[in-house]
């Protein structure tokens, strides 16, 4: 019973001189302004993302997908197929950082495209008619853009660069 006694002392011991420790920490609100402020904490605008863009799709594909469907021109790999398709998005709407409009390619038109801009207004964001494109906007002209899905009986990969036709 005595060893019991002692290692629950010895734990609130160690307990409230961690808690002591803990308060005398200074807080972060403590820490002065120019510590913590850096140029990648600087604030940026809202990009305007509205225009069309256009970028060169380097697709792995697994099965029929919409912009890559069976017969059209690729490069045979193991199971899956190697594409390149040009790309025209067109950004119709912005309110904020949430953006609209449509994306085509010479397989589609038309499909829907809706997105955001995160929080540090540089990430972004999107859905198409089947999958997911994340991507960074790296000047008022240029994205960097992966296009990702998963379907029953489909996956398609693909990273390019969206530019802003003028």
């Amino acid at each position: 019973m005595k060893s019991s006694i002692v290692s629950f002392a010895f734990g609130a011991a160690l307990l409230l001189t961690s808690m002591a420790a803990a308060q005398t920490a200074a807080p972060a609100s403590t820490v002065a302004p120019a510590a913590q402020s850096t140029p990648a904490a600087a604030a940026t605008a809202i990009p305007d993302l509205k225009g069309t863009w256009i970028g060169k799709g380097e697709a792995i594909v697994d099965g029929p997908a919409g912009h890559h469907p069976p017969g059209v021109t690729a490069k045979p790999v193991s199971t899956y197929r190697l594409r390149e398709e040009t790309f025209t998005v067109r950004i119709e709407g912005q309110d904020g950082k949430r953006v609209w409009g449509t994306v085509a390619s010479s397989q589609r038109v038309g499909e829907r495209l809706i997105g955001s801009i995160a929080a540090d207004n540089k990430t972004v964001y999107f859905v198409s008619g089947e999958g997911y494109i994340d991507g960074v906007v790296v000047n008022a002209s240029t994205m960097d853009i992966c296009y990702r899905h998963v379907l029953p009986g489909s996956a398609v990969v693909a990273c390019n660069q969206w530019v802003r036709k003028k």
